[in-house]
């Protein structure tokens, strides 16, 4: 499973660098990445508290609380994607695998946490 990780990694550097980051190939690519990541640790059943991909869910989730607290309401997918990159934190599509929810879920979660 490492192999494919790498492999995929690379693949995914090389359509960011042939065709931009905002590139529909490069979204499809991270997709599959999110996909065989998600894969790997449902497997696995959970993730282990010091994994990085942990610390980035639990850090992008605080931040998607706050937000949605300091704007009093929660933002679209458009607008999550873009705070994200602009904070290095995951975006939609890695935080609706990790939670196995989807973005309407979430929404719910945070929402009736307040």
């Amino acid at each position: 499973m490492i192999s494919d990780f790498k492999k995929l990694r690379e693949k995914l550097n090389n359509i960011i660098e042939k065709h931009g980051l905002h590139s529909e190939r490069t979204r499809k690519i991270s997709k599959r990445y999110n996909e065989l990541v998600n894969d790997y640790y449902q497997k696995e059943r959970q993730y282990h508290k010091d994994a990085l991909i942990y610390i980035k869910y639990l850090e992008s989730i605080k931040n998607l609380r706050k937000i949605t607290k300091v704007f009093f309401r929660f933002p679209s997918i458009k607008e999550w994607n873009y705070y994200a990159k602009e904070n290095n934190l995951l975006n939609s599509e890695s935080l609706k695998y990790i939670s196995g929810s989807n973005w309407h879920n979430l929404r719910n979660r945070i929402l009736s946490e307040r």
